[in-house]
């Protein structure tokens, strides 16, 4: 489930777009000859369009899936741990929402990100507003991130979590941590005390049991 960072999709479209870019900025170029404020606004729109996403082609986000563990394991190091595990999907389906994730029985596979199962603090569940019809499910770790599981309808919520509860064993949708979840000063003091105790890539390994 690792995913090719340089697809042939990719590699094409940087060749390609240069070209096209090319293309339009000539073009842009003649049309403030013919005085058609229309046809340059147009041709500058679509210049900018292309010029976004050759930047987005060519220079990816480097390994999302990394974002938990990246202070202790290379992209090839984190490879060859996923490569042992054996993942099966879990999926909460309903009429309204539904989601999906893989797990395994040390990583769990959520939005194109791997999380150690031993890093796992809690599992959330909150209305970013008092009146939003939307409750955000996403998963906190012990290093001070937040993971997004899903924004589901609120009436499904007690379904999803009660779901989540039921096969994950790491999640406890705590009070004690909720009451936190908008606190930044939280996040930051899970981040220093990880990091105070799990120093390097050996402490990491042996506190995930990988």
């Amino acid at each position: 489930m690792i995913k090719r960072i340089w697809t042939w999709w990719r590699i094409i479209s940087v060749i390609i777009l240069p070209i096209i870019i090319l293309v339009f900025a000539c073009s842009l170029k003649l049309s403030f000859s013919s005085g058609d404020l229309g046809v340059v606004l147009f041709i500058l729109v679509t210049l900018m369009f292309f010029i976004h996403l050759f930047i987005e082609c060519a220079f990816p986000k480097r390994f999302d899936c990394m974002k938990i563990v990246k202070k202790y394991l290379s992209f090839k190091e984190l490879k060859s741990y996923i490569k042992k595990e054996q993942f099966n999907k879990f999926e909460f389906n309903d009429k309204s929402d539904s989601f999906s994730f893989y797990y395994s029985k040390n990583w769990l596979f959520v939005r194109d990100v791997y999380i150690p199962r031993k890093m796992i603090l809690d599992m959330v569940s909150f209305k970013r507003s008092l009146f939003s019809p939307y409750t955000f499910i996403g998963i906190i770790t012990k290093n001070g991130d937040f993971v997004t599981i899903k924004k589901v309808n609120s009436d499904i919520e007690k379904i999803a979590v009660d779901s989540l509860l039921k096969n994950f064993p790491e999640f406890k949708n705590s009070v004690d941590v909720l009451k936190n979840v908008f606190s930044k000063s939280f996040f930051k003091m899970l981040k220093e005390e990880f990091e105070k105790e799990v120093t390097d890539k050996k402490d990491f390994v042996e506190y995930c049991e990988l």
